[in-house]
């Protein structure tokens, strides 16, 4: 086959140029002489201005190389764009690539990082069916183990994405299997399997399963030495504990999280800590260490910039105050709060229950009425299902106590419609 050099040597003499007159305006005869010798790579600036000379197409003078370098130039630029996060950038860019790709470019990598764009501009239906391609290909002669492990991963996060938590549950465990059934050593996707799984598991409400499974990965944590993710384990760890009502778990993974976060001097996360202990702390009935905890981080995270972190920190300091009965520092705490928080925000709707609980404690039912509805309303904005059910129950509740069974009963009605349009709408399969 012949080379890069070779056919710039042909292509020039065909022309009936010398190196100097063909270089010339372009490069020295020298780099030129190294060029059609093999020993230099043109950039592409050089190489279009020689084509250009010669009078023919860019993909004439590149002609069918071992070597596409404008294509290969095009996948770096494009994994360079993705690495940094910069997903639409980087679409149109690999969906090039993989238009032109005449097979010199690994086909399994291309679509790989193709659908990891899809799924991470939540474009899941174009993701799916990149994934399920690329599973038919792993699991071909052509494939491997590792690469049908790693498919999987990505159709388990399209899952999750969708909240099919089932289906994710499915693909995610396949995954792990088929690592331990192949023996492949691969810690990272190991530790990456485990944490998806994990968190699909939470989200489900398994969350004594949840915990087990992301217990499964803190000795792979310990062994690639990554104390940064160690701590975001440990993290996790103590969220699944303190929503299954494992108080002394909870603060105790909680615990190790922050000796994490100090060992690697991680000041932000570490604030982020202090605040769930905090949390965990009121749950426990101490009140007075939870505010004082709670102050603390709000403080912190103001002196960071981090104002939605402070608001979330006042927020729990408002349900705080509450739940101890001190009902004038609860609701300033909750107006600190709704200023600090973005406007549509999971916590505006915790600051609205907790309003409601202090009209509710004052015995002011229309308030109280007000903010139930306010807090359901942002509930479903912002996709927490499980919460705006439990409110909803509670405004049917607050109804029934002041004797308005109509009330009562419409809004038990309005929660089971709500809920079924949510199961149709992510298909939920059993």
């Amino acid at each position: 086959m012949e080379t890069f050099g070779q056919r710039l040597r042909i292509l020039r003499m065909k022309k009936g140029l010398t190196q100097t007159q063909l270089a010339e305006g372009i490069c020295t005869p020298s780099m030129l002489s190294q060029v059609e010798g093999d020993k230099a790579r043109p950039s592409y600036h050089i190489l279009t201005k020689l084509a250009e000379k010669l009078e023919i197409p860019v993909d004439e003078l590149i002609g069918n190389l071992e070597m596409n370098m404008v294509l290969v130039s095009e996948y770096k630029l494009a994994k360079g764009i993705l690495a940094s996060g910069e997903y639409a950038a980087a679409l149109p860019l690999i969906k090039n690539v993989i238009e032109r790709n005449n097979g010199k470019l690994d086909f399994f990598m291309i679509r790989y990082d193709y659908g990891f764009c899809l799924l991470q501009l939540h474009q899941l239906q174009e993701a799916e069916e990149t994934f399920q391609l690329l599973l038919d290909y792993a699991n071909s002669n052509q494939g491997s183990p590792v690469m049908a492990v790693r498919v999987l991963h990505m159709l388990g996060q399209v899952e999750l994405k969708r909240k099919r938590y089932q289906i994710a549950e499915h693909y995610l465990s396949k995954g792990l299997a088929q690592l331990e059934a192949y023996e492949i050593r691969d810690v990272h996707l190991q530790c990456s399997l485990l944490l998806a799984l994990g968190e699909v598991q939470q989200k489900a409400g398994g969350l004594k399963q949840a915990v087990a499974t992301l217990q499964r990965a803190v000795p792979l944590f310990e062994e690639r030495e990554d104390l940064q993710g160690l701590g975001a384990l440990y993290m996790k760890l103590a969220k699944s504990s303190h929503e299954d009502g494992e108080y002394e778990q909870a603060a105790d993974f909680a615990q190790r999280a922050t000796w994490c976060y100090e060992a690697v001097n991680d000041r932000e996360e570490k604030v982020v800590l202090e605040l769930r202990l905090a949390v965990i702390q009121r749950e426990k009935g101490n009140y007075d260490k939870a505010v004082e905890g709670l102050q603390k981080a709000a403080e912190e995270f103001r002196g960071m910039k981090r104002e939605e972190d402070a608001g979330v920190a006042m927020t729990e300091l408002g349900r705080t105050y509450l739940a101890s009965g001190r009902l004038d520092l609860a609701e300033e705490a909750c107006q600190s709060a709704r200023v600090l928080l973005p406007t549509v925000h999971v916590y505006q709707a915790w600051v609205a229950r907790t309003l409601a609980g202090i009209a509710k404690v004052r015995g002011q039912q229309a308030v109280a009425e007000k903010y139930l509805r306010q807090a359901t309303d942002c509930f479903k904005l912002t996709e927490c299902q499980v919460e705006y059910e439990e409110t909803m129950h509670e405004l049917a509740c607050w109804y029934d106590v002041n004797h308005d069974c109509q009330s009562a009963l419409r809004t038990m009605k309005e929660m089971w419609m709500t809920g079924r349009k949510e199961k149709e709408r992510w298909e939920v399969v059993l």
